[in-house]
């Protein structure tokens, strides 16, 4: 009888903090994570070109959500500087936790 209790308990303490966190829009989460996604693919994009005045801009970006995985936000950056461009995918957990990754098979210039 006690540990029906207490199943019910942690029932309820996970099923309001499911319902807490995803009070946040898809919209709200995304402007959240977007000067993370930018920094992280500047970042990579300021190595790989070899170029420390680079500018991004974003192409694209939404919320993915995986099966029985946390939501986590995906931007398209395009980035150029120093006659070169590259696109990353850059992805966040939150606004602490991105990584861009390089979505072009070879850097342009242009």
């Amino acid at each position: 009888m006690i540990n029906s209790s207490k199943n019910i308990r942690r029932f309820g303490l996970v099923a309001l903090l499911a319902g807490v966190s995803a009070c946040q829009s898809n919209q709200q989460f995304i402007a959240a994570n977007q000067d993370a996604a930018m920094k992280a693919a500047t970042t990579r994009a300021a190595f790989e070109l070899n170029c420390q005045t680079v500018t991004p801009s974003i192409l694209s970006s939404k919320v993915v959500q995986l099966r029985f995985g946390y939501a986590r936000t995906e931007y398209t950056v395009g980035v150029r500087g120093c006659g070169k461009q590259a696109v990353y995918i850059a992805v966040c957990l939150d606004s602490d936790t991105c990584n861009a990754l390089s979505d072009t098979a070879r850097l342009g210039e242009y």
